[in-house]
Formats: C-alpha cells, structure tokens, sequence
C-alpha cells in the first residue's frame, strides 16, 4: 500500500527529527524538506485511489511514488543503524566516530538529494502527461459487476431450507408494526439467492399480497431503485403512464420515493419489500421513508454484506448466512454439472474432494461446476483437484463480487485486510499476535493513534480494525474470548488468494510456500515462509540483493529445524532492517549476542523448548514493542530488561524471575501485558513500587516450593490502577479484602490451586468491575462447597468452572443477576445446579460437559426458559444433546 508506507515513513521522520536533532546536524534542513515533500505525496495518493485501476498512468506514478518511498525509507533506517552502531562503540574507537559521523551525515544529504530529484522527475511528468488525481468511477465497469452479481447469484442453489425457514418465522413473527428482517453474509455466499426463494414461496405469497424488490447494490442509484420497485408495483400500462408526459418523464428522486410510499399505502394489505444489496448505512436512510408503517403486519427483507448495516436498519438481529456443508457442497456440484444426472461412481470421490476445496460458498462452486462440465474424465478432475484455487482465480465473475468489498474498504483497513494473506491456508489466527504484529508493522498510523490523552490505545483501535472486516463478512470468527471478542479468526481461501493478488500489485508483500521459494518481487518488504527460515536460506532462489531491505518476516513452517552459526551469520545480514521477526520453531540452545544489530525490530517471536536464558543484548533492541517466548522455557532475565522502555507485551510461558529494576530505570511506562511472572519478592517489590503504571494484563505463577506468603504478595496488587485482567496460577490465597483488587479488574483466572478457599469467594464477590471468573485444573482431590452470597458478582457475565472438586453449589438469590454465560466442565463430583439459577433472565447459554451420572439424569429432564439454551454432553454417551 503506497500511502501506507507514504504515512508511516512520515511518522519516522517526525520521530527523527525531534529525537535526533543534533546529529542530523547539517542534514536536518534536508530530512525536514524530505517529509514534506512525503506530504505532498500522500496528499496525491489519497485523491487518486478511486482512479488507479481505470489509468494506467496514474497506476505508473503511484507505482513510482511507492518505489521512491521505499527507497527514502531504507535510506533512513541504514541511517539510524550506522549511527546506532557508532554510539556501541568502545572508548578506543570513538577516536574516528566525528570523522565517521561527518561522512554519515554527508552520504545521508547526498542520498536525499538524489531522492528529491526522483520526485521531482515523478512530478514533472504528472504535469507533462496531464495525469490527475481526482477521484472517477466507472459506470459502465459498474453496471458489469451489477450484471455479473444478477446472473450468477440468483442460480438456484441447493441448502437453503433451513436458511429460508428461519428467515420466513422471522417475516412471520406477531406484530402490527412495520419490521425489518436483514440477511448477512459474504460475496457470493448466496443471500440473494436466499431472498429470492423466500420471495417466490406460496407461504410469503399468501400472507404479503403486495410484494417488491429493490436492488442497491454498491453503486446506489436512487432513481433506478426507485423505478424498479414501482415495476413491481404498477401495472405495465400505469408504469408506462408514468413517463408519458414530457414533464413527467423527469421525475424526482424525492417524487420517485413519495410515488412507492403511495403504492404500498394504496395496496391495502400487508406488503413485503426486499431491498437487496445495501452496502452503505446512509442508503437505508435515504429509502427507508419509501416504506409506510400502516400497522398492518408489512415487512422489509435487506440482504448486506455489512452486519453494521443490519444492525442500523433496524433492531431484530441479522440472520447471518452459514456457509454450505460438506455434503451441501458436493450436491450443488453434481447437480451443477451432471444436471440432475447421477454422477459417475469414479468421478464422486475425486468430486467431493472439489466441491470440499470451495469451502463452502455457492458462488465458487458454480464456477467450478462450469470448469467441470466440459472435462468429465478422471484424469481431468485429478489434475484439478490440487489447483481449485488457481482455476477459481482465473474467473473473472468471481474476482470481481469478491473485489468489491475489497475496493469499498476505508483506506485505513486495507492494509490491516492484506495482512491475512500472509497466513497459511486455513490457519487459526490468533487475534492478541495479529493486532500486535498489525502495530509493530506501522499498519495504524500516527494520525489514527496520536498521543492525544482522547485517543484509545492502538489494541483498541485495532481490535476496532477487526471488528469492522468481521462486520463486513470479510474475516470469519473462528472462536470467542469468554467476554465475547474475538480470540482466533480466519479467512476464505479465496478471499486470502485476493489478498496476495493485491499484495503482489502494490509490492505489500510476497509469500513463500513449503515447495516452492521463488521471490517473485526483486526486495519483498514483508516475507511470510511456509517451510522453515532455513531451508529458505539455502534455497538458490535467494540472495543478499532479493530480501536486504525486507521488513517482517513470519515463518510458518511445523518442521522444528536445527539452526547453525552459518543460517545466524546470513540472517543478521540479511535482515538488518526488519521491525517484525517470527522465526517460527527452532532447536537451538542460546541466542547470539549480534541479534542487538537489528536496532529497528519492534515485534521478536522466539520458539525453541532448548532456550533457557536470553542475552543481555536483545535488551538493547530499543525499538522493541512485543517479546513473544512462550514456546521457551525462560527462567530468568538480564537486568538489561527495563531498557526496554518501548515494550509493551512480555510474553512468557513461566514462571520466570523478574530482575530487579535500578532506581534510575524509574517505570516501564509503556507495558501493558506480563505474563507469565513467578509470584516472589522481587515481582511484589517491582509492583508495589509501582514501576508497571499502565499494565493492563498479569500473568503469575506462586510455586509450592516458595514459602512465601501468596496472600501478603497479592496485596501489592492495588497498585495497578489500570489492570483488567488477572490470571493466577498455584494459589487461591488471595487477600482478605477486595479493595486490594484494583476497581477496573473485569476478568480473574485462578488456575493449578490444590484446594479452594471459600472465602475466596466472598472476596471476589465484592469486586465492582468482575465479568468474566474461570476456575480451572484442581490439582488435588479435596471436595469443596461454594457459595455465592446476594448482593455478590454484580456484574459478572461469565462464570467457568473447569476440572475442580466443587461439592456443592449454594446461588443466593441477588448473586449474579447479569450472568450470561456457565461453564462447566469436568467437574464429576458437582450434582447438582442450583435452582436459582434458572430463574436470572440474564441467563442465555449453560454448557455442563462431561459431568457425573447423576447431574446428567437431573437435567434431563429439565424444561429451560427465558431463551436459555442448555448443552449437556453426558459422562455415560457419545451423544451429545442439546436442549432448548
């Protein structure tokens, strides 16, 4: 993305000039002159983006302004690490560091001014071709797509009973007033397909009597929308009087829509409208007023893309459209190419393996079926079987319904919506690493994420990032936190080939597969590898010249490979100027002391079960934002550590002994999460004395072996005022008072405790902010009883209790009146549920898996209300058995 890469070299410069002003020395005026003319190019960047794709030439100067970016961003990080590199030295070579500084400085002015003469250059053939950068769209590209959507879409398709019957008990639902039912889902997921079939069904037929459909697509028209539902409305004979007058032949929009409002009010009964399509909230604003509310049972149906959209229309909430089943798959493929025709039987195993490879969305497996009509053999279907993918790609139908929610992202989320081609098919991908890699990757610029005490942190903003592409149907949630976030998600296959597709057009970045490790662009900024680093390395495919000025690199390989001094020495040198490393899975015994030459590292990933210390030079990576090492069993830490001052996630598997912290290192101002700690004296020192001001996660680990008082060490807690979130592991000695909890905290987990403290709970209880308690993993096998008094856990919404010896459960009536979510799991000595818990309305989803016997047979039985669904997979059966 060339404006991204524009803006986030802009930050770099500011962040140069106001930290390095004296040695810049004589090139400070040159670097200042640089980011202004950065500017200038971001500003035209910015105005071209609706024009890129219909101009070649603007797409060329684009091209060229990210060339040249790139070009000005290597020159100033080799910059700042030579610079860095002279300030290591030792007294007996700083002899030659004004000489070697002076020579820095003027190789800096050269290279600026060669690259200020480039832009010009790109500048002056802007003038010289007459190249503009206001934005036009292309009707004629448009009203293609429009076509394209209308004929593939609206094929039949198999798999929609259940979906078409849930929808219709929607538009069915009692009630006089005017509602509105709204279908979400991805491009070429079938909603209109879905709309069309429950438009045409005698059951909507006979209860709405007037019907119309209005399509308004990403490409709004009002009178064309308008118009099309009055074709619906009007005879063809009162439609054509419409336009008969030459006066009245240039109707209004407005009058357009007044004409609609008075069809439906004339027709005398209930009426259903579907307006398929909508992609903006605003459009659903400026039609809805086409819609009277007669009291009369009429409805609306709007199919979107944007949950956001649904959600805005009105306040029923959206059906979200499943994907197709494996079997649902493999049934419209048949029926797609073998037309109703039984499929030949050594053609259906190879079939099958087709129809599974389109991941369940209709629209893929049309196309596919197209592919395949014409080549019924099984020599055929075998060669396409393991290139699905590539065929799908080469169709320009599906590209293009596919590209759509792409070109209508916010500039701000394209970049954070490419970076999920960087992963593997199919892969799982935790939302904590992706949001910390979107940060360390400059991916949320500075103007989003200003130091302004009004602006959020950039999680937030990014969790923010995330909930919007899921909103848009372009990121599938795979699994939720137990408060309700995302917490793995992924993407469709086809949807991720976009992603690389556009990545390569804007040099975003490049990916390698386990195979093959041809680098298709000269010097990919961002790399990801699905083999292992090494075997990469030896690949002749790459040299120094191909990835000396990549960024990130993320390694995605299983193999765990054996690293040599050789594969260090080439990755050091090869990757000077990286901000963002994931060496994936390693054997290795230690860490070279040289890994302190990538000074402009932000995000380090280090897996390796043989590392058990980490040099003290890694903490003079000043940049450094996330250290990841929970696949390392780390035990403790160089004082170096508190250089750190830009960390803001330590990330261990633990316990692992903090060092302590020099008075002069004051605070670690930007931490936010640190787990996993060992819970001893010098962590409560470091928290008491509060040098952790905005740690927002704890992890900490209190060992049997340590005769330390876990209760006294836990009072220092009250000295994180802004903690959220606290997990602790071997201990339920918590303090006797809940005030020594910050009032903030809204998720406690207590894990790996030999036995359960009833005060404990009564403590917890009283927190004012608690939402989300787990207790997990006994360790030993004392039964235990609980109690949850009236007036406690306020506001908690999620409650698990997993593998303990709870005995007993006592709910107060008034304990948990806002409780959402129960969890129990494993816990076989529990037999019953307290009744009370039955009657909270709050109440919307209770999962008992693998309890004892007797629990099992009492809830049987049991009848669920207020919308509560209940799940009980029995101890005694593989049948797991749901009750609503």
């Amino acid at each position: 993305m060339a404006d991204t890469i524009v803006v986030f070299l802009i930050e770099k410069l500011t962040r140069l000039l106001a930290e390095e002003a004296k040695l810049l020395g004589s090139a400070h005026d040159k670097v200042t002159s640089l980011r202004n003319e950065l500017r200038f190019m971001n500003l035209f960047l910015n105005n071209s983006q609706g024009k890129r794709k219909d101009h070649n030439m603007v797409a060329e100067l684009v091209d060229q302004i990210r060339d040249i970016a790139h070009e000005a961003e290597d020159v100033i990080d080799n910059y700042i690490s030579d610079m860095i590199k002279q300030r290591r030295r030792n007294m007996l070579e700083k002899f030659g560091r004004g000489v070697d500084h002076a020579l820095m400085l003027r190789n800096l002015t050269v290279k600026i001014d060669r690259i200020k003469t480039t832009i010009n250059d790109i500048f002056d053939n802007k003038v010289k071709y007459g190249i503009e950068a206001g934005r036009r769209d292309s009707e004629e590209e448009a009203e293609r797509i429009r076509k394209q959507r209308r004929d593939v879409e609206e094929q039949e398709v198999v798999g929609f009973a259940h979906d078409s019957k849930v929808v219709i008990e929607k538009l069915m639902a009692s009630g006089s007033r005017l509602k509105l039912v709204s279908i979400v889902g991805m491009g070429g997921l079938g909603k209109t397909t879905l709309a069309r079939k429950i438009y045409n069904s005698n059951r909507v037929k006979n209860t709405f009597p007037c019907r119309a459909w209005g399509y308004a697509s990403n490409d709004y028209r009002p009178r064309e929308f308008f118009l099309s539902l009055l074709k619906c409305l009007l005879s063809t004979s009162k439609y054509n009087d419409l336009f008969k007058k030459r006066e009245e032949a240039s109707r209004s929009e407005e009058e357009l829509k007044m004409k609609v409002r008075e069809c439906l009010s004339r027709s005398g009964g209930k009426y259903l409208v579907v307006v398929d399509d909508v992609w903006q909230s605003q459009v659903w604003d400026e039609v809805k007023g086409a819609f009277p509310d007669d009291s009369n049972g009429s409805r609306i149906l709007i199919t979107t893309r944007h949950a956001e959209v649904a959600s805005h229309a009105g306040p029923m909430p959206p059906y979200f459209l499943p994907f197709l089943t494996e079997e649902e798959s493999w049934e419209l493929l048949s029926k797609k190419v073998f037309r109703g025709e039984d499929c030949p039987s050594d053609l259906e195993p190879m079939g099958k393996l087709i129809a599974e490879s389109c991941n369940g969305l209709p629209l893929a497996i049309i196309v596919m079926a197209g592919i395949l009509a014409n080549k019924k053999s099984l020599r055929d279907w075998s060669r396409i079987k393991d290139h699905v993918n590539w065929h799908l790609g080469r169709d320009t139908t599906l590209k293009d319904i596919l590209k759509l929610s792409y070109d209508t992202l916010p500039a701000r989320l394209k970049p954070c919506f490419l970076y999920f081609g960087m992963y593997p098919e199919d892969y799982k991908i935790p939302v904590k690493q992706l949001i910390q890699l979107w940060i360390s990757e400059g991916l949320l610029t500075q103007e989003t994420c200003g130091s302004s005490t009004n602006i959020p942190e950039p999680e937030y903003i990014a969790e923010e990032y995330l909930d919007e592409l899921v909103d848009r149907s372009l990121i599938q949630v795979v699994s939720r936190t137990s408060d309700g976030g995302v917490k793995t998600c992924r993407i469709h296959d086809l949807l991720r080939d976009l992603c690389i597709s556009e990545s390569k057009e804007d040099k975003f970045f490049e990916v390698c597969g386990e195979v093959d490790f041809q680098i298709r662009d000269s010097c990919p900024r961002k790399l990801s590898l699905h083999g292992t680093l090494f075997h990469f390395s030896s690949s002749s495919a790459v040299s120094d010249y191909s990835i000396t000025g990549t960024r990130s690199l993320l390694c995605f390989g299983q193999e765990v490979y054996k690293v040599k001094p050789n594969h260090w020495r080439w990755l050091l040198k090869s990757f000077r100027l990286a901000r963002v490393l994931d060496l994936g899975r390693m054997n290795v015994n230690s860490i070279p002391n040289d890994l302190e030459k990538l000074i402009h590292l932000r995000y380090l990933r280090i897996h390796s079960y043989n590392i058990e210390t980490i040099p003290a030079s890694i903490c003079r990576l000043w940049n450094l934002e996330t250290l990841d090492l929970r696949g390392s069993p780390i035990k403790s830490f160089s004082g170096d550590l508190w250089q750190l001052k830009q960390l803001r996630h330590l990330l261990m598997f633990g316990p692992v002994g903090l060092p302590d912290m020099p008075s002069e290192s004051k605070t670690m101002q930007n931490l936010q999460t640190l787990s996993t700690v060992a819970l001893d004296p010098r962590t409560t020192s470091l928290l008491d004395s509060r040098r952790f001001p905005r740690l927002t996660k704890l992890g900490i680990h209190h060992e049997r072996r340590d005769k330390c008082n876990a209760r006294i060490q836990l009072q220092s807690l009250n000295r994180l005022s802004h903690l959220r979130k606290l997990k602790v592991i071997g201990t339920t000695e918590i303090p006797q008072n809940a005030n020594v909890f910050p009032s903030n905290i809204t998720k406690i987990s207590l894990t790996k405790f030999g036995c359960f403290n009833s005060n404990a709970m009564h403590i917890l209880g009283k927190l004012p902010s608690l939402q989300v308690l787990k207790l997990s993993s006994q360790t030993n096998d004392t039964r235990f009883d609980l109690h949850c008094a009236t007036g406690g856990f306020l506001q908690l919404q999620v409650f698990e209790m997993i593998a303990i010896k709870v005995k007993n459960w006592r709910l107060d009536k008034g304990s948990m009146p806002r409780i959402r979510r129960l969890d129990v799991r494993s816990c076989k000595s529990l037999t019953e549920l307290p009744k009370e818990l039955w009657s909270l309305t709050s109440l919307r989803e209770v999962q008992v898996l693998w309890p004892c016997t007797e629990l099992v047979k009492r809830l049987q039985n049991l009848v669920v209300n207020n919308g509560c669904k209940l799940v009980v997979y029995p101890l005694s059966t593989n049948d797991e058995l749901d009750f609503l």
